[in-house]
């Protein structure tokens, strides 16, 4: 990527991380420490998807389902 398009791209990736969801943001980022450190991979596969269920019936979880399925931005998007 050319030098001048980096601030650009740079922008582009944090807009679009600030429209996740902050309690999803956190455990993805424990899920992904936890899985090249700390688990084998058979034990990697078992925590990913209890983590998964985890954040979809959480309140968080059912927010951003709802407003996909509303087409409007999830309670946390403050723009």
């Amino acid at each position: 990527m050319p030098r001048e398009e980096l601030d650009g791209h740079i922008k582009s990736v944090t807009d679009d991380l600030v429209l996740n969801g902050p309690n999803a943001t956190i455990t993805c980022k424990q899920l992904l420490y936890d899985t090249t450190n700390e688990l084998s991979f058979e034990d990697s596969i078992e925590y990913t998807a209890e983590m998964i269920a985890r954040l979809r019936i959480s309140e968080e979880g059912q927010e951003g389902m709802t407003s996909f399925l509303e087409k409007r931005k999830p309670n946390w998007v403050k723009k």
